[in-house]
């Protein structure tokens, strides 16, 4: 089962636990659950809490050269690694794509960890 956006669920994880015990009980192992999302320090402190032992964090991280086709390295440079970013279909996509990122970023996953930054100060910065 895939589970997307799981920092807007903190409560998640208890119910999650409670399945993955008795899935063990009866013979089933790793791989049910797969849960995706941005990490934020909480998020990361109650899953490891209340998951102990039932979880693996995988970090995916942007492409780099070694992955990229002949032509798209430069590209990589001006565009950052993010796939979406990447293989935009011009210039036009690839701007909005990353403006969109951005927002999205110091709207919502900076003040999870730094939560006294004002946003016009971040965007500044």
């Amino acid at each position: 089962m895939i589970l997307d956006e799981v920092q807007s669920e903190p409560g998640l994880f208890q119910n999650l636990r409670g399945l993955i015990d008795q899935g063990r009980r009866q013979g089933r192992r790793s791989g049910r659950f797969l849960q995706l999302g941005s990490a934020s320090v909480e998020l990361r402190q109650q899953s490891s809490g209340t998951l102990a032992g039932r979880i693996a964090y995988l970090e995916l991280t942007p492409f780099d050269a070694l992955e990229l086709v002949a032509g798209q390295t430069e590209g990589l440079w001006l565009r950052g690694g993010f796939p979406d970013s990447v293989l935009a279909g011009n210039d036009v996509i690839n701007l909005k794509w990353r403006q969109d990122f951005i927002r999205t970023y110091l709207e919502r996953d900076i003040p999870q960890l730094v939560p006294r930054i004002r946003e016009e100060t971040l965007r500044r910065f």
